[in-house]
C-alpha cells in the first residue's frame, strides 16, 4: 500500500501550479515516473511487452484558482486546486504504473492542454499514440452511490462556436439611425433557444443534445448603439450524432471534443472486476455529462473507459478536494487491472 506517498505526492503536485504553465508539473511528474516529456509538455513512460497495449492517461493542468492554492489535508481529503482534477487520480496510477506486473505492453501518459485547447492528447495522436487500449482518470465517485466509485462507458462531446452579428453605429439617444448588433444577436439566440435538440438511446438510457449560450459581449462606449455583438455557444453532442447549428455567415466552431462510447464489454468487465476485488461491491455503469481526452482517442480506434477519484461536484469548484480512502483504492484498482487484463474472467 502506496496511501502515505500518495498523500506527499499529491500535495506536492497540487502546490505546483499548471493551469497556464504545465512546465513545473511535466518535470515532477516525469520524475515520478521515470518518464520522457515530449515537444508539448506531455509525460509517457512504457514497461511490459507484447500486446495488446494498456494505457493510463490522465491530464497535467488545471483551472485557475479562485483563491491561491490552498493546498492541505483535513478529514480524509486532500485539498487545493487540481487535487480532483485530476492530480490524485494521476499520483494514483502513476504509483499503480510502476508496481504493476502487466503481462502486456503498460503506458503512462499525461498530457497538457486537457483543460483548454486539447493540445497535448492532439499532438500525442498526431505523433502516433495509438494504445488498444486506455483506461482515462478523469472523476466517476459518487454518480450513483455516495462515496461508490462508479464507471463510465460513454460521455457526450462538446463543440464551441462563436457567432458574431453587425449593425451600424448611431448616437444612443437617436438610435432609429442606427442598426443595433445585440437586437440582431437576440434573434440568433432565440433560434437557439428554440431549436429541436436530438435525443438517443446510449446502453439503454437516454442521452440528449444541448446547447448554451455562455458569453456575450459588445465592445463601445456606453451611449452609442453597438455594431457589433458576438456570442459563445457551448453546444454538447450525444455519441453518434454531431449536429451542427446554422446560425448565421460569420459563425466559427473554435473547439470540437469527440465524444466516446465504449464498445468492447471485455474492458468494462475487466474494469469492474477490479473494482469489485479491491472494494467489495459490484460498480455501476454511467454516462458522463462532461467531456474527457477519451473522444480524440476513441476517433483514433482506442477502446477507452473512464474511471477516476473526483466526485462530480469537486472539480473546478472553490474549495475542491479529493478522497484519501478513494485514492487509495484506485491504486489497487488500477494495479489489479493492469496485473490482470486481458486475462481476467
Amino acid at each position: 500500500m502506496r496511501t502515505g506517498e500518495i498523500i506527499e505526492d499529491t500535495k506536492e503536485l497540487v502546490g505546483i501550479p499548471s493551469w497556464s504553465d504545465e512546465s513545473g508539473a511535466s518535470e515532477f511528474v516525469a520524475d515520478l515516473v521515470g518518464g520522457e516529456i515530449d515537444e508539448v509538455g506531455n509525460v509517457f513512460a512504457s514497461k511490459g511487452s507484447g500486446g495488446p497495449e494498456v494505457a493510463f492517461v490522465s491530464h497535467l493542468d488545471t483551472v485557475p484558482p479562485s483563491d491561491g492554492l490552498d493546498v492541505r489535508v483535513e478529514g480524509g481529503r486532500i485539498y487545493g486546486r487540481g487535487s480532483a482534477d485530476m492530480k490524485g487520480t494521476l499520483v494514483s496510477m502513476a504509483k499503480a504504473f510502476l508496481d504493476a506486473q502487466p503481462s502486456c505492453t503498460l503506458t503512462f501518459a499525461s498530457f497538457v492542454g486537457e483543460e483548454t485547447d486539447a493540445r497535448g492528447v492532439k499532438h500525442a495522436v498526431e505523433s502516433g499514440f495509438q494504445p488498444d487500449y486506455a483506461v482515462i482518470g478523469e472523476g466517476t465517485v459518487g454518480y450513483t452511490e455516495k462515496g461508490e466509485i462508479d464507471v463510465c462507458i460513454a460521455h457526450r462531446g462538446r463543440r464551441e462556436y462563436k457567432v458574431i452579428t453587425r449593425g451600424r453605429p448611431s448616437h444612443a439617444s437617436q438610435p432609429h439611425y442606427g442598426e443595433n448588433a445585440i437586437y440582431s444577436m437576440m434573434d440568433v439566440i432565440k433560434k437557439i433557444q428554440e431549436h429541436e435538440h436530438p435525443e438517443e438511446e446510449i446502453f439503454g438510457e437516454k442521452v440528449k443534445a444541448s446547447s448554451c449560450v455562455t458569453q456575450i459581449e459588445s465592445k463601445g462606449a456606453a451611449n452609442v448603439v453597438p455594431d457589433r455583438c458576438q456570442i459563445t455557444v457551448d453546444v454538447r453532442t450525444t455519441p453518434n450524432n454531431k449536429f451542427e447549428l446554422d446560425l448565421g455567415d460569420e459563425t466559427q466552431i473554435t473547439s470540437d471534443v469527440p465524444p466516446m462510447v465504449t464498445e468492447d464489454e471485455k474492458l468494462i468487465q475487466n474494469i469492474e472486476e477490479s473494482i469489485n476485488r479491491v472494494t467489495g461491491y459490484q460498480p455501476k455503469r454511467i454516462i458522463k455529462p462532461q467531456t474527457t481526452d477519451s473522444g480524440f482517442l476513441k476517433e483514433k480506434g482506442v477502446e477507452t473507459i473512464v474511471i477516476g477519484g473526483a466526485e462530480s461536484k469537486e472539480p473546478h469548484s472553490n474549495n475542491e478536494s479529493v478522497s484519501i480512502d478513494i485514492l487509495a483504492d484506485l491504486y489497487e484498482i488500477y494495479k489489479h487491472f493492469a496485473n490482470n487484463f486481458p486475462n481476467q474472467n
